[in-house]
């Protein structure tokens, strides 16, 4: 079964390329990339998300519910190192795979640690970015789709987001 799952963006200097790319499920675990494409059609950076879904257990942190892990590697083909600037998350519960918008006054508690072994990937190299996630839902469920965006920076000054989402059940 194939699912898109990421968006990936990307700016050129002379322009923007964006490009989905699909996931694979196994009974074991599940990878899915995203890749931004050069001229040639050549992936320059790609996101891998694995397992997914994650799997949420009970938090050993007493002030949440349900916690889980997953790690988020980082390729790098691009023809510049390129170096992560800023990592943000968001937590929303869900139901099959679908955000569910909590009823008013309500919100989703979360707190993320992450352990990115540092922030610069070379040329044709790859980054593993360990995510721990702590977090109670407003429907009391453990179903969620947490979303994460990297920014990132070449070394000839080009910009750009890396974003990607999991689902945690």
């Amino acid at each position: 079964m194939t699912r898109p799952r990421y968006r990936l963006v990307w700016a050129l200097p002379a322009l923007v390329l964006l490009a989905s790319g699909c996931g694979q499920t196994s009974p074991t675990e599940t990878e899915t990339t995203d890749a931004t494409t050069d001229a040639d059609g050549e992936a320059t950076v790609t996101v891998t998300i694995r397992p997914d879904p994650a799997t949420a257990v009970p938090s050993p942190d007493g002030d949440f519910t349900w916690s889980g892990s997953f790690v988020a590697t980082v390729s790098n083909t691009n023809t510049t190192p390129i170096t992560i600037n800023s990592i943000a998350a968001d937590l929303q519960q869900s139901s099959g795979g679908i955000v569910i918008t909590p009823i008013p006054d309500t919100d989703e508690s979360f707190r993320f640690e992450v352990r990115a072994p540092f922030n610069r990937i070379d040329i044709n190299a790859t980054m593993d970015i360990p995510f721990t996630f702590f977090y109670t839902l407003p429907n009391r469920g453990r179903e969620s789709l947490i979303s994460i965006a990297l920014d990132v920076t070449t070394d000839e000054g080009v910009v750009g987001t890396v974003t990607a989402s999991v689902k945690m059940q």
